[in-house]
């Protein structure tokens, strides 16, 4: 009777047994909340202004990738023993377009320990940098002067960019670009006064702005054949907060190589406008 027993109980042993492997216990994540990223300027009077516009970061575990992430945000990773190392590159919106978040390889990884807490919440505020390699050909912050000027000075209706020190208006600092359009002076194109070199791969302009009407970007250039070539790459929207743009300058640099780049900035007054302005501050070039 005994050995009947201990055969019936035998098959529910292995069964519970069994169910246990199936049913493995999930890991439970440590979860990292990042608000911001800092923007850290070793050498601000060459690197130009610290105001970012960091959209998104990039986030690695053990040199693994854990995803790519919209600021704020509140991510479960899952941690392998007791501490392991998290990288941060910070990703921007290129061009204005939400949908484009790559990392910007000009700014640099920050990299920390992370201590497991599973279930618990580490608070952690990135710090990144310009890169050692990144290099500013062109940088125009308005602060002791304005290197923009009259792309057609012939024309009676148009206007340039002026340097403004109105506190109501300046993004920082001491100064700020402004554009002041009218039905008198209903159209503005400039052009920075000094070209600058543009090296192969990537390159961006950085520009913040401010503007009741829209703007655009442009690139000037004389190709090695003598011939001049511009372009407007990018149309900026009227916005009446202050905000920053990342556009890449590659494609245009790409298609016309030359040494002597310039920067065009180009607005009009819509139809049925009476007034409008453009507020630009800390346009800087980046490139290697």
């Amino acid at each position: 009777m005994r050995c009947k027993n201990l055969l019936l109980i035998t098959p529910v042993l292995f069964f519970v047994s069994a169910c246990n492997v199936i049913n493995k216990a999930e890991p439970v994540p440590t979860y990292v909340k990042i608000d911001s990223v800092i923007l850290d300027i070793d050498n601000p009077s060459a690197q130009g202004s610290s105001a970012h516009n960091i959209t998104s970061i990039w986030m690695y575990y053990n040199n693994s990738p854990v995803g790519i992430f919209d600021l704020p945000c509140y991510v479960p990773v899952i941690t392998e023993g007791d501490k392991g190392t998290l990288s941060v590159i910070p990703g921007i919106t290129l061009n204005g377009l939400v949908d484009l978040q790559p990392q910007y390889s000009f700014y640099t990884f920050d990299t920390i320990t992370l201590v497991s807490q599973p279930g618990g919440t580490v608070h952690y505020t990135p710090v990144t940098r310009y890169t050692e390699a990144a290099k500013f050909p062109y940088i125009e912050d308005f602060e002791v002067g304005n290197s923009f000027i009259p792309f057609t000075p012939e024309l009676s209706d148009d206007t340039t960019i002026h340097r403004i020190n109105d506190k109501s208006l300046v993004f920082e600092g001491g100064g700020s670009g402004y554009i002041s359009l009218s039905t008198g002076f209903p159209y503005s194109e400039s052009i920075s006064n000094a070209g600058f070199p543009i090296a192969a791969g990537e390159a961006y302009v950085e520009i913040n702005y401010k503007c009741n009407v829209p703007f655009e970007v442009g690139m000037y250039n004389t190709l090695s054949s003598g011939i001049d070539v511009y372009e407007y790459i990018m149309g900026v929207k009227g916005t009446d907060t202050w905000k920053k743009i990342y556009i890449d300058l590659a494609t245009y640099s790409g298609r016309n190589p030359g040494k002597n780049y310039k920067l065009m900035i180009k607005a009009s007054l819509p139809d049925g406008s009476s007034s409008g302005y453009v507020l630009l501050d800390n346009i800087k070039v980046v490139t290697y």
